[in-house]
């Protein structure tokens, strides 16, 4: 990178910015040329550093072969993406550093040329770091630790060259700190936690193994010296991966690999309206964590900024509305669309297949119009590589679609052949690999990989003997996630049993005696069919995506009456909605910060159609035993105005009306036997009668009642929902009808998801 090329191009373009005026608007003609007169003065810069290479003295020479990261240069993509097409970055605004010229120098020069030299008072400064970090003792003033950034050029301190050569957080604070603005955002994906370990069972750590001990190099100035004795004060807001000292983590996906803590948080920010506070921003990035790594990886919000009301998540609000992805700029217009899709879950992208439909709309138009709309584009997803995707349009209507449209998701065709990823563990001898890779084979929805190979939905294999720093949810609730475990009990030691791609054990699935591996895959047969059918449930998740006017709240009860989560979908305007407009909500009582439920509490959910049809609904539930729940309105409750919703065979709600669940004024107990529950409320606008068959023949009683009813075969159950959905979307357009895919359509679903940890 020319970095003094690019400044001066950037006090070109801040010099042209006196007028609001980019230097790309001047060249652009007198219609772009307005309409950047036309926007408010303020500056936005910022710098996104990288590191996925690094070399053998920065790491640890045993574990050199294994520490290149993989997900850093994509976090930079998803920010800059995330910057440019919903925040109205301009790009020569954003300046990154990647492998090889992120320096601890380069880094220095960076913040002093890009931020320090430019930003003037209102401006908006955002500095990424994606990496390893480090825990670093200083060896002259014992008892002092400080939290670093591990640069490229970092050197491990030896005798011979005992000085700290690590990018020390304490610096970048300082220097962020002399700022005119203060209008700072920090993100550090990077962690802190010596555990040494580059690996999380089918993740990868983003700490460097240990923490090394050194002393400052002398040209450190004193006032960092003297700060190191005081918690780092950061200026703004700083959006942590993770607590100094607490796990981050990476993932790899299909087709890429990226921080779950940066993937989570730009996939919020590219679906949220409107614009959240900061807590509300990190809480919903902390409900895709949990999904992806358990309780293991919490993130944190600190800075001068994060209690102070008014203040939205990255400081400012979105240049546009909230969509899935956007159309980005091609070489030429003859090309196909490419289009990028950082703001759909990652599981989906896995599986979304060629044929899918997305649509856009012309540049000044209501991008939150529905896509039968006649301004409308449909686009015809052609294939996709990681984040990105080739569509073509669908007919020749309208204009040809142009760079930087937001894309919306119409149509998502799954497979039907979805398979349970089951990750061999590492540790296992390879005669039990051997073993457990012929009996998985057996089994026909199971796929068997070694760990780290590919993305896996949970590992195989047993518990560590000595000292293990897995296995967190296990543990008792006071210790806290990524703390180090105790050493295992000797009577488990030849048990196999089932962990979640961090290591984290799922409940129930360990025995203190000792088996052979196919015993084993035998007795943990219901607990993989369970984990796929939560997998295929999750995968209609689409609160972000949905074009129907829906709102669901999970409360209390006892000891209290509290509304905990709340949640609507956002797309649809305030045409389609009845009675209630787009942004209301049901309650004048805030939702919870914190939702941490116990056994003393009761529960019930509160779903309001704003539609203007019946929605049939569902509840679908799975906790950490491996249980998996389901509740549907038995027909003596349904209640409506119209003769079309008294003749619902299964209960729906009304248009314009609120539904509890339960219904009949009892509400429902938490379990004090786990650790977490995930709740799935779906709302169809046909009836799911292939699953309410899959809940009559569960049992001999009525299960059209007002209680969770056990399910024992969940995989049946989750996939009799998604041909229901499917069918859903057959109905209003037949071509969608495929014999070997789930075609369903954002018009005519919504699945909300609850989930929340019981201690």
């Amino acid at each position: 990178m020319n970095l003094r090329r690019r400044v001066f191009l950037q006090q070109l373009s801040l010099a042209i910015g006196a007028l609001g005026v980019s230097g790309t608007a001047l060249l652009a003609g007198p219609q772009r040329y307005g309409h950047a007169l036309a926007k408010p003065a303020r500056r936005k810069l910022a710098l996104l550093i990288g590191i996925n290479q690094y070399p053998e003295r920065a790491i640890d020479s045993v574990l050199a072969q294994d520490s290149a990261l993989k997900g850093c240069l994509t976090d930079l993509d998803l920010q800059r993406q995330l910057l440019l097409y919903r925040f109205g970055f301009q790009p020569a605004d954003i300046v990154t550093l990647t492998n090889k010229e992120a320096t601890r120098a380069a880094i220095l020069e960076a913040i002093d040329q890009h931020f320090l030299g430019q930003a003037r008072g209102d401006d908006l400064v955002l500095l990424h770091f994606s990496g390893y970090g480090s825990r670093v003792n200083i060896d002259t003033t014992p008892g002092t630790v400080a939290t670093a950034w591990v640069p490229v050029d970092s050197r491990l301190p030896t005798e011979e060259k005992p000085f700290i050569t690590d990018l020390l957080e304490v610096e970048v604070a300082d220097r962020l700190r002399q700022l005119s603005t203060q209008n700072v955002v920090t993100v550090i994906d990077a962690g802190s936690q010596d555990v040494g370990y580059l690996r999380w069972g089918n993740l990868k750590l983003r700490s460097r193994p240990a923490a090394p001990t050194g002393t400052l190099p002398p040209e450190l100035p004193p006032k960092i010296r003297t700060q190191l004795e005081h918690p780092v004060s950061w200026p703004g807001l700083v959006l942590r991966a993770g607590e100094p000292g607490h796990l981050v983590l990476e993932s790899q996906w299909e087709g890429f690999s990226a921080g779950v803590f940066t993937y989570a948080l730009t996939q919020v920010l590219w679906g949220t309206l409107p614009d959240p506070a900061p807590q509300t921003l990190m809480r919903r990035t902390e409900v895709i964590l949990q999904q992806w790594t358990g309780p293991d990886q919490q993130p944190a919000l600190q800075g001068s900024l994060s209690d102070k009301a008014g203040v939205s998540a990255y400081i400012i609000s979105p240049q546009t509305p909230p969509a899935d992805g956007v159309i980005l700029p091609t070489a030429s217009a003859d090309r196909p669309l490419t289009l990028w899709l950082g703001g759909m879950p990652a599981t989906v992208l896995q599986y979304l297949q060629p044929g899918s439909r997305f649509f856009t709309a012309p540049e000044n138009r209501d991008t939150r119009m529905l896509p039968s709309n006649a301004n409308a584009q449909e686009l015809r997803l052609e294939s996709r590589n990681g984040l990105r995707a080739v569509a073509k349009t669908l007919d020749g209507r309208g204009n040809f679609p142009s760079p930087r449209q937001p894309v919306y998701e119409k149509v998502r065709l799954l497979p039907h052949d979805i398979d349970l990823v089951v990750a061999l563990d590492g540790q296992l001898e390879r005669v039990e690999r051997v073993d457990a890779t012929s009996a998985l084979a057996s089994i026909p929805f199971v796929t068997s990989i070694t760990a780290g190979d590919q993305p896996a939905d949970c590992l195989f294999g047993r518990l560590p003997t000595g000292l293990s720093t897995t296995l967190t949810a296990s543990l008792p609730s006071t210790q806290r996630p990524g703390a180090m475990a105790k050493a295992s009990p000797k009577s488990v030691e030849n048990s196999y049993g089932l962990f979640a791609p961090n290591r984290t054990l799922i409940p129930g699935t360990l025995l203190a005696r000792e088996e052979a591996v196919k015993t084993a895959v035998n007795r943990l047969m219901p607990h993989l069919q369970t984990l796929l059918a939560m997998k295929l449930v999750r995968l209609t998740q689409n609160r972000l995506s949905s074009w129907l006017a829906v709102s669901a709240v999970l409360e209390t009860t006892q000891p209290q009456s509290v509304p905990l989560i709340w949640q609507q979908t956002e797309r649809p305007g305030n045409k389609e909605t009845v009675g209630f407009p787009l942004g209301s909500k049901l309650s004048a009582k805030p939702t919870a910060e914190t939702v941490r439920l116990t056994p003393d509490n009761r529960i019930v959910y509160r779903v309001t159609n704003r539609s203007n049809r019946p929605l049939y609904f569902t509840l679908i539930s799975f906790d950490s035993r491996g249980e998996c729940n389901a509740f549907i309105v038995p027909p003596a409750s349904v209640s409506g105005s119209t003769p079309e919703t008294q003749a619902i065979p299964h209960g729906a709600v009304a248009p314009g009306t609120t539904q509890l669940l339960p219904d009949d004024g009892s509400d429902w107990g938490v379990p004090s036997t786990i650790a977490w529950v995930e709740t799935h409320v779906v709302l169809s606008s046909v009836p799911l009668n292939r699953y309410v068959e899959v809940l009559r023949k569960e049992g001999k009683d009525n299960p059209l009642q007002s209680e969770l009813k056990r399910i024992s075969e969940p995989l049946k159950l989750a996939r009799a929902l998604l041909q229901d959905l499917s069918n859903a979307a057959a109905q209003v357009e037949t071509q969608l009808t495929t014999a070997d895919k789930y075609a369903l359509h954002q018009e005519h679903w919504v699945t909300f998801s609850f989930r929340y940890p019981v201690l």
